[in-house]
């Protein structure tokens, strides 16, 4: 399900995030080797590949959130709007 929401926590190295969403959930996801992580692009205000050391707290994202039980969630794709 794609889902907007926040970065309220990111940690690259073990590829985790803590994403608040909309309806005021927090879901700690893992980025799965391959995830699709697309960022701004200042030129043109469009975005372009990335990775999750080019993201940041705060930034506002739309997530592409699979659910796989016992509160486990993983993003293959990540498209930063801010």
């Amino acid at each position: 399900m794609l889902v907007p929401g926040q970065i309220r926590q990111l940690d690259p190295q073990n590829r985790t995030a803590v994403i608040g969403l909309e309806d005021g959930r927090d879901v700690t996801v893992t980025f799965p080797q391959g995830a699709n992580i697309e960022v701004l692009e200042p030129a043109t205000m469009g975005t372009m590949g990335g990775s999750l050391e080019d993201l940041k707290v705060g930034y506002w994202v739309e997530a592409e959130l699979h659910e796989h039980g016992a509160g486990a969630c993983s993003c293959s794709s990540l498209v930063c709007r801010s």
